[in-house]
């Protein structure tokens, strides 16, 4: 991978990143990590205007790979994250979360299918990608199949696929890294390690996000399915640090990529 593809995606560092000053500060600390590029994600997108977003990060070298914009209740109206989109001159966008879908409805999830999909089109025609993001709750089963594997036949969706989440789930984030290279519909990945850890309350061992290479993923078959498929952006995320500061978390994930993959 080009070292000015390894991004990452602000929801790790969501607290740190309320108000406008902490969002100036926090773009200025990821550049002098090395990072070239952010995913939108976890901030509130109002407490600035879209320019204001565009600004702030060109102003130390970063840029907008993606974004989280589009949720269920936009799925009717899509229009509306469409027009934010070309604001912040933003191609690539992620579904992050099937809020409100009750999974073990079939009809539900066949009527939210066919939004996911009507909305894609809107993408599509406007020149926007929209990306699939899963976690574990996907590899549910629904009408003799995961919901995850739903997703890839019955749309034409692209995906986000996240490395750590696709392990949570039961399944080989290897296969499906490649299942969706393959099919030449994988522009993000999410890059985060999975770890067995210790409860701090009840000291018992849970599964626990980790930076990249301290935990059990094999990445370098992961980066390579990838890279052959032609993936855009490699986005570092870690949902929880456990009290380690965010942003040491991402520089150690960043370093681990580029000097193990960068080229």
């Amino acid at each position: 991978m080009n070292p000015n593809q390894i991004s990452v995606n602000l929801y790790s560092q969501r607290e740190r990143l309320k108000t406008p000053e902490a969002f100036v500060e926090g773009m200025k600390t990821l550049a002098d990590i090395g990072f070239k590029s952010v995913q939108l994600s976890g901030v509130d997108f109002d407490m600035m205007s879209e320019a204001d977003f565009v600004r702030v990060c060109g102003e130390v070298g970063i840029s907008i790979t993606a974004t989280h914009l589009i949720g269920t209740g936009d799925l009717d109206e899509p229009q509306r994250c469409i027009d934010r989109l070309g604001k912040l001159g933003v191609t690539q966008d992620a579904y992050a979360y099937p809020a409100g879908v009750d999974f073990t409805d079939e009809a539900a999830v066949d009527r939210w299918l066919a939004k996911l999909e009507a909305a894609n089109q809107a993408y599509k025609k406007a020149g926007i990608t929209l990306s699939y993001h899963n976690h574990h709750l996907e590899f549910m089963r629904s009408r003799g199949k995961s919901i995850q594997q739903r997703i890839f036949d019955e749309t034409t969706l692209a995906f986000e696929i996240d490395t750590y989440w696709i392990q949570a789930g039961g399944e080989s984030p290897l296969a499906w890294v490649q299942r969706c290279a393959e099919a030449g519909r994988l522009p993000l990945i999410h890059l985060k390690d999975f770890r067995i850890g210790v409860d701090a309350q009840s000291k018992s061992p849970v599964a626990q996000f980790a930076e990249i290479g301290s935990g059990g993923i094999d990445f370098k078959p992961i980066i390579a399915a990838a890279e052959a498929g032609g993936c855009l952006s490699y986005i570092i995320e870690q949902d929880n640090s456990y009290g380690r500061d965010e942003f040491e978390a991402a520089a150690e994930s960043f370093r681990y990529l580029r000097d193990h993959f960068a080229r």
